[in-house]
């Protein structure tokens, strides 16, 4: 997994990060000081977490005879997506994205975080999260938006910024 620890061309200090994810790859945000539009603070890719489950190892489902003697069979599924190769990988991936989240936030670089990323991965993420990353979370949408024109994601987190801060940001934590 690659990361792109450079730092931001904005003013120095912590700001609030716009991370937009999917299932193997996310950027962080920031946005411009004097000048429209956001730059990109890091970025993170698991090219595994987008390869199938085949290409990282895994067989093909064995099967079984309903009873002795019948031609007809059926394929044994795994018990849940997650438990495959690939499913490892995303959650390897997600985990990682959320520990370098937290370590900017206790390195106080973060002062704030906007999540953009696909309904079940915002909700896992979400779940993932310590506590105090939890507290820093202003806003968030669901959509894969990694994607996306640039014109298109700057578009979302300006909306994304506008409606959190019209409504006060999300509920924080108890």
């Amino acid at each position: 997994m690659a990361k792109d620890p450079s730092p931001s061309p904005a003013e120095p200090g912590p700001h609030r990060w716009f991370v937009v994810a999917n299932g193997s790859r996310a950027r962080a945000y920031v946005q411009r000081i004097g000048s429209p539009g956001y730059d990109v603070l890091r970025e993170w890719d698991a090219p595994e977490a987008r390869m199938s489950s085949a290409d990282l190892g895994e067989d093909r489902p064995g099967r079984v005879f309903a009873s002795a003697g019948v031609s007809q069979r059926s394929g044994i599924e795994p018990e849940t997506p997650e438990a495959s190769p690939k499913g490892q990988a995303q959650r390897d991936f997600l985990h990682q994205l959320v520990e370098d989240l937290t370590q900017a936030l206790r390195r106080k670089e973060l002062s704030g975080l906007y999540l953009a990323a696909p309904a079940p991965l915002l909700h896992r993420l979400q779940d993932m999260m310590p506590t105090d990353l939890r507290q820093a979370l202003i806003g968030r949408q669901a959509g894969d938006f990694t994607q996306r024109p640039t014109a298109d994601v700057f578009e979302l987190l300006d909306t994304l910024r506008r409606e959190s801060e019209r409504i006060g940001g999300i509920p924080r934590a108890q």
